[in-house]
């Protein structure tokens, strides 16, 4: 069966299909792209939070590792072995034993130092201000950058001066220097006012950094930034593009020891590659899922639409008026019982039209009849006038009579311009037909007709009295026999009314139920086929309240009644 397009556009199928995106489909999507919004702030937050956290531990590290240097530094510097030594003209002294003594306990001092501080990973040294140095590295390197930090000691006057050195390198500490060292120098006062030399305590920057839970040992991103916002270790064009605001923001935590500040830009793309990797793998996941459940809806409503195409299509079928093929049953659903009652009314409407076109040949063949029959008359017609003429002539006034009426009633017979006549014209065929009636009993029977002139229009079916007439000629059986019909209007209904003072109906049918008395068609013995076939044809023209009503007189007799609706031949139908 061909669909067009505004078929298609109406279709259930495309209901169904709009109704599951609009509110299975799209609340779904929705509720997906709410979740990757939510899911995208609650990231950032959570992930924000974490490099707080890292960056804390971070810091936490930092200021242990710095007041570590700085409980050394103050160790040292209140160090009476130290006070003596710098005191003293230096290594020209170390003949004396008790010099030695104290320059071999230092070393000792300052070899725990560097254990407590970062596990050998620092250079710890006593420099005096006459040249003198005692450290636990002598790597020459040490004491050539010692000139460079006595300005530094002395403006601090004892403070710790603290600064990163990125050129330092120190031998034995290659694995760590890359990046340089931090550096605290403090100057040696004791009871003078200029001081007898400084502490210098260096260890790697990255040492600062490594193990620290989080922050990439390598990272590009992180920064110190002096008390005065200079930068002491970072890479210089970065940070210039942080400076100019072309990076993205920092997370900054204060060295409490020193009051620089650490700052760090994480490496957010392995967090975001991991977002993306698990909304990638999610969405995929919903989208097979959409495409499984899609699949399944398809596919039952197909079979759901399967038995409702075959009852469109048996309907289309059904009023081109082909009956043969039903519609196929979709089981005991409201679809398989709509099919198996349009199925019975196929098989109804199929019997229904079988009967029709049998009731309509024997129309056909009725009509046929009728026609052939209609010949005869015309020629009996034309044979009793001729011999009416010859009766006349002859002075047998009686036969002409007779020959009149029964013309006449032949005459009414072959008029078939409508079935439906006034009860005058049905009162004229009566008193016709009596007369030849009269001459058969020899005048033995009587008719008397009592209506009112109003009455005479009202509408009837022609040949509706005669059959009850002569139901009472017949079965009176009375010599004299008296007929007599009235009518009368009453509730925009006609009553003709037809009694005799024959036997009347005799007690067996007395005896029936009242629907048998009070029906002529179910009194075939007694009324014949003509009371039948008025009763029948009365019924199909005015419908079902009206007809033939006969039951016994009081006195004598039998009385039918015929009721029919009021409408005079001038209404309207």
């Amino acid at each position: 069966m061909t669909i067009n397009k505004r078929q298609l556009f109406f279709s259930l199928r495309l209901k169904f299909l709009l109704a599951f995106t609009l509110f299975i489909v799209a609340p779904v999507l929705l509720m997906m792209y709410l979740y990757f919004v939510q899911s995208d702030k609650i990231f950032m937050e959570t992930m924000t939070d974490t490099q707080t956290q890292v960056l804390k531990r971070v810091t936490d590290r930092a200021d242990d590792m710095l007041n570590r240097t700085l409980n050394v530094s103050n160790l040292l510097i209140n160090d009476y072995d130290v006070l003596q030594l710098l005191r003293s003209s230096g290594l020209s002294n170390l003949d004396d034993y008790p010099t030695y003594q104290r320059v071999i306990g230092l070393q000792s001092k300052m070899d725990n130092l560097i254990a407590y501080i970062l596990d050998n990973h620092a250079v710890v040294a006593v420099y005096g201000l006459d040249g003198s140095i005692y450290a636990t590295n002598q790597d020459e390197t040490i004491l050539k950058v010692m000139p460079d930090y006595v300005k530094q000691a002395k403006e601090k006057n004892g403070a710790p001066a603290w600064d990163v050195n990125p050129s330092l390198k120190v031998k034995g500490l290659e694995g760590n220097q890359e990046g340089g060292f931090i550096t605290m120098v403090r100057l040696i006062k004791g009871e003078t006012t200029k001081g007898y030399g400084l502490v210098f305590i260096a260890f790697p920057i990255k040492e600062m950094f490594l193990g620290s839970s989080g922050v990439e040992e390598d990272s590009r991103a992180q920064f110190l930034i002096s008390d005065r916002s200079r930068l002491l270790w970072g890479q210089d064009d970065l940070w210039n593009r942080i400076e100019s605001g072309n990076e993205q923001a920092l997370f900054t935590q204060t060295l409490k020891a020193t009051g620089w500040q650490l700052r760090w830009i994480p490496l957010q793309e392995p967090w975001l590659q991991q977002l993306k990797n698990v909304r990638s793998t999610t969405t995929w996941s919903v989208i097979i899922v959409f495409a499984c459940f899609l699949f399944i809806y398809v596919y039952f409503t197909l079979r759901l639409m399967k038995p409702i195409r075959s009852l469109v299509q048996a309907m289309g079928k059904a009023s081109s008026g082909n009956f043969e093929k039903p519609a196929l049953a979709g089981g005991n659903d409201e679809i398989g019982l709509l099919s198996h009652h349009f199925n019975r009314m196929l098989s109804s409407l199929k019997e229904m039209v079988a009967t029709l076109r049998e009731e309509q040949q024997l129309k056909e063949e009725a009509r046929f009849l009728a026609l052939q029959a209609q010949i005869s008359p015309h020629f009996l017609f034309n044979a009793l006038n001729s011999i009416k003429w010859l009766a006349l002539f002859s002075g047998a006034k009686n036969v002409a009579d007779m020959i009149t009426s029964l013309g006449i009633m032949l005459s009414y017979s072959m008029k078939q311009e409508s079935e439906v006549v006034t009860l005058k014209a049905e009162l004229d065929f009566i008193q016709h037909y009596f007369a030849l009636q009269k001459i058969r009993f020899n005048d033995n029977i009587e008719l008397s007709i009592d209506v009112d002139e109003n009455l005479l229009s009202a509408r009837m079916l022609k040949f509706t009295l005669q059959p009850i007439v002569e139901n009472s000629i017949i079965h009176g059986n009375r010599i004299p026999l008296v007929i007599r019909i009235t009518a009368y209007h009453e509730d925009d209904l006609l009553f003709v009314t037809i009694t005799d003072n024959g036997q009347g109906l005799s007690e067996s049918k007395l005896a029936d139920n009242d629907s048998q008395r009070s029906d002529p068609i179910r009194q075939g013995k007694y009324s014949g086929i003509g009371l039948e076939n008025v009763q029948s044809r009365i019924r199909m023209h005015f419908g079902e309240p009206y007809g033939l009503f006969m039951h016994n007189r009081l006195d004598a007799g039998a009385e039918t009644v015929i009721r029919l609706p009021w409408r005079g031949m001038e209404d309207s139908a």
